[in-house]
């Protein structure tokens, strides 16, 4: 379903980048936000359009403006909604743009994409964390390097911020993804509820991906088993199914995963 759009919606848009077609350092500054290179084909696919479908969803955007940079702002924009398949298989010189300007997608050619916006649109648009997804990036460009060899000078201009983590031990005490760790071992050794846990832990790893924190194997696979665990429990006592884990068991498999990893 296409949206009509105007041209003053086009040229607010637009604004999105500069002379250079880069995104602009007054809309990144205004709710300070952040960048991820992210790796493309030669068109528009599920993986981009999910990540801008997404960051419209945790942003509270209603419609994505799709804009052709190079033909500037002369003709209005379409404008679609976040699932409309007229998303799907667009070719590079593309920008996606959250119609409340939230966030975008710039697409400037072949091999990668990048993805900006608010934590808010970043929450869905790089859910695995602009850190993390930079590291991922930097990985992809020297392997994608035989065929787009500009991929490794991207990769270098979005380095990430934080070291990865590999194990516990290496994890300051007053990050997020340290909080996660005091919450295992809090309900390990039964200082709080499940339920308790369930909720910090899942609002810890949420500031952690906000914040860029990055952790590496073995850690990495250990908090992606406590995020599967609780994929299995029911914070909410009401709506517990019968195959859901119990508080018990919930302890004691969070007790199992931090004696292998401590």
């Amino acid at each position: 379903m296409v949206i009509e759009s105007n041209e003053g919606e086009t040229e607010s848009a637009m604004t999105v980048l500069d002379r250079q077609g880069a995104f602009s350092g007054q809309w990144l500054a205004a709710g300070e936000k952040k960048i991820a290179p992210v790796p493309a084909g030669s068109r528009t696919d599920d993986s981009l359009v999910r990540r801008i479908t997404e960051g419209c969803r945790t942003a509270g955007a209603d419609a994505v403006l799709v804009i052709h940079p190079s033909a500037g702002a002369i003709a209005p924009a379409d404008s679609l909604l976040p699932a409309d398949p007229g998303l799907v298989s667009l070719p590079a010189d593309l920008l996606l743009v959250a119609a409340n300007l939230e966030g975008a997608v710039l697409f400037p050619g072949p091999g990668y994409a990048l993805v900006a916006g608010t934590s808010a649109f970043l929450a869905g648009a790089a859910p695995e964390g602009v850190d993390q997804a930079r590291a991922r990036f930097a990985r992809y460009a020297r392997a994608a390097a035989r065929k787009w060899p500009a991929l490794e000078s991207t990769a270098r201009s979005f380095p990430p911020g934080h070291i990865a983590w590999k194990y516990p031990r290496d994890v300051p005490e007053d990050t997020a993804t340290g909080q996660q760790l005091a919450l295992m071992r809090d309900v390990a050794a039964g200082r709080c509820t499940g339920a308790e846990f369930a909720v910090g832990w899942l609002d810890a790893r949420r500031r952690s991906q906000q914040q860029g924190e990055r952790v590496r194997d073995p850690l990495e696979t250990l908090l992606d088993r406590v995020f599967s665990l609780l994929e299995d429990y029911s914070i909410d006592p009401q709506f517990k199914e019968p195959e859901d884990l119990s508080d018990d068991e919930l302890k004691n498999a969070v007790i199992e995963l931090l004696s292998k990893a401590e």
